[in-house]
């Protein structure tokens, strides 16, 4: 959860969503990610009222263009209102239940919500305890300053025999693209097949939107960044 005057008082997480025991009438989700744009829509098509916050001009922005826009229409189409660049959420504050969430921008504000519910993405476990006792940064194992662990083609790591995978990388976060980028690297350490290594060039990913929506490979821009125009 972002730091933010009652955020963590007066807000759940997606975890919280599957401990509601009442559909609520009006929602607040914010975020722009895959649970923020599933959970948006899974509590339209129930039949709250849903307002989606996101920083910027709309969800899914890693998308290909076409894809993002044409679920966004659709979103809009649904009944569902977009707030737009509004910077995130500054604070939250609740009164008699009702919860009303004020957005950097100072000009976003949303009154009388039920729940408020934070989907901005997780910051990569290297800072919670059960982890921090590893003593990364002392050993000399590079982050990037969003935390995730910097890696190779081949999962190694800034020190020798220190390996990462999964999502505490930041390359694709999907479980299964962890799962196959350990099975390379197993079969690289311990089975004496020293070329494996993961490709993230061609994984493909579907989000449960409404409507679903699933992609593969280069977005437009990332083609034309990568071939040129032509």
């Amino acid at each position: 959860v972002p730091p933010g005057e009652g955020v963590v008082e007066h807000t759940i997480t997606s975890d919280g969503f599957f401990e509601l025991e009442t559909q609520p009438d009006k929602v607040v989700v914010v975020g722009a990610g895959y649970i923020a744009v599933e959970l948006a829509g899974v509590l339209n098509a129930l039949g709250s009222q849903v307002r989606l916050v996101v920083r910027k001009s709309q969800a899914l922005r890693d998308f290909d263009p076409d894809i993002s826009k044409f679920l966004d229409r659709e979103m809009v189409n649904a009944g569902i209102q977009i707030h737009r660049n509004t910077g995130g959420v500054l604070r939250v504050e609740e009164v008699h239940g009702k919860k009303t969430v004020f957005c950097v921008d100072n000009l976003t504000v949303i009154d009388g919500a039920d729940v408020v519910l934070m989907a901005p993405g997780r910051v990569p476990m290297t800072d919670i305890p059960n982890v921090e006792g590893l003593g990364l940064s002392t050993v000399g194992v590079k982050q990037r300053p969003s935390k995730h662990i910097v890696v190779d083609d081949y999962q190694n790591t800034s020190v020798d025999n220190i390996f990462a995978i999964g999502d505490v990388c930041g390359i694709v976060e999907l479980t299964p693209m962890a799962i196959a980028a350990g099975r390379r690297l197993a079969d690289r350490v311990f089975g004496g097949q020293a070329p494996m290594k993961a490709s993230y060039e061609l994984v493909p990913t579907v989000v449960f939107s409404h409507p679903p929506i699933g992609t593969v490979g280069l977005t437009e821009p990332q083609a034309m960044a990568k071939y040129g125009p032509e």
